[in-house]
């Protein structure tokens, strides 16, 4: 298989969580209504998945280094397709949760061989490049997850979503037969509680990757809060749901492709720490525009739309570089790092975006605000990072 077609897998493999959850955002209020919860619960959704997937991840990078990625991407994919097979069924949102916390450990399987299968095969900045190409392939589905489960969900209703899921796993089981072996050389050691910690000490030892492995949980939090609070947000204050929201939604993942694009001539021409900055100049920009426009009471969905497509075309410009530059320094150990990565950007996001959906409700204003915060916080890190850099 060519270099260029298991970057595309790559890019399919990081996927999975962006599609396991794009696909079903249009359908959060029926949701409500058929399991008989929250709003609030069903948003958890999103983050009880993201707990998972970073939970699975110190596992799965550990088995990666031990026993190879095809067997642990095998692995994860069938724990995956498990996981939304019982999301199917679920008959309160308590196994609902439950379920989406199976398939985010499942996922995590594909999230770290990804990272660490183009780790595997280059450095430097080919890596930075290349882990942009695979991110820009990432954005199909931001694209069309929101436009297929509203579509599934109309003609068949949202438990087909999770049904449709399970065939994505399959598809990708299938693809990975012809997939080579990446890893070189196996660590027969990795999944010991001593090379764990030994290793941990290591990575937090490094002054670069300690600083962006917490910078992208930071960063993470912004896109999370975005995916969470949307769905509530164009309901209560646009009056827009299913189709019509996952149309608007869709946009986004435009701005990702873009930005994907613009990363890998900004890598070339600015460098990587300063790719970055730039990119999240954009992020405040797009953030303080939206909080204006609430403010003067102008805010409409066309309007919120497009600030949040400008947002995506930066969002994964720092939060890619910020992979690149914790996994550049650990070849060696690519698949635990790429799960330590993985981990606490995932963990510590999905915590931080749990509570702030409780507080900013269906706020528009608070969204904003806290939207705005977060993307303060981490330009300021990088500011502070260049010197030093």
């Amino acid at each position: 298989m060519k270099e260029r077609w298991i970057v595309a897998y790559c890019g399919v493999l990081m996927s999975i969580s962006s599609f396991s959850v794009d696909i079903t955002l249009p359908s959060f209020p029926a949701m409500v209504g058929d399991l008989g919860t929250r709003f609030e619960l069903v948003q958890w959704t999103i983050t009880s998945y993201m707990i998972g997937a970073g939970i699975g991840q110190l596992f799965w990078g550990s088995a990666s280094d031990r026993f190879g990625r095809r067997p642990v991407l095998a692995s994860g994919l069938g724990l995956f397709l498990l996981g939304c097979l019982g999301a199917a069924f679920a008959s309160s949102i308590s196994l609902m949760l439950a379920c989406r916390v199976l398939q985010g450990l499942g996922a995590a399987a594909a999230i770290v061989s990804s990272r660490a299968i183009i780790r595997d095969r280059f450095a430097g900045e080919d890596l930075a490049r290349n882990l942009a190409l695979a991110t820009a392939i990432f954005a199909v589905g931001p694209i069309f997850a929101p436009l297929l489960g509203a579509g599934v969900a109309a003609l068949a209703g949202w438990r087909f979503i999770f049904l449709g899921l399970s065939v994505f796993a399959a598809g990708l089981l299938i693809v990975l037969v012809p997939l080579p072996e990446t890893l070189r050389t196996r660590a027969p050691d990795a999944m010991r509680l001593t090379v764990f910690a030994q290793r941990s000490r290591r990575l937090l030892a490094h002054p670069q990757s300690r600083y962006f492995v917490f910078l992208s949980a930071v960063v993470m939090a912004s896109m999370l809060l975005i995916l969470a609070s949307t769905p509530r947000i164009y309901e209560h204050a646009f009056g827009l749901s299913g189709t019509t929201f996952a149309v608007y939604f869709a946009f986004h993942g435009l701005g990702i492709v873009l930005g994907q694009a613009a990363n890998r001539r900004l890598i070339r021409s600015v460098g990587i720490v300063n790719a970055m900055i730039l990119a999240n100049l954009v992020l405040v920009a797009s953030v303080a525009l939206m909080l204006g426009f609430i403010v003067a009471g102008i805010i409409s969905a066309v309007l919120m739309t497009a600030l949040i497509t400008l947002f995506a075309t930066s969002y994964l410009i720092v939060y890619s570089n910020a992979a690149a530059m914790v996994l550049d320094p650990h070849g060696d150990i690519a698949g635990f790092t790429a799960a330590f990565y993985g981990f606490v950007s995932q963990i510590g996001s999905a915590l931080l975006v749990s509570a702030l959906v409780v507080l900013t409700g269906d706020s528009v204003a608070g969204f904003a605000t806290a939207l705005l915060a977060i993307c303060l916080v981490s330009l300021a890190a990088l500011l502070a990072w260049r010197p030093r850099g």
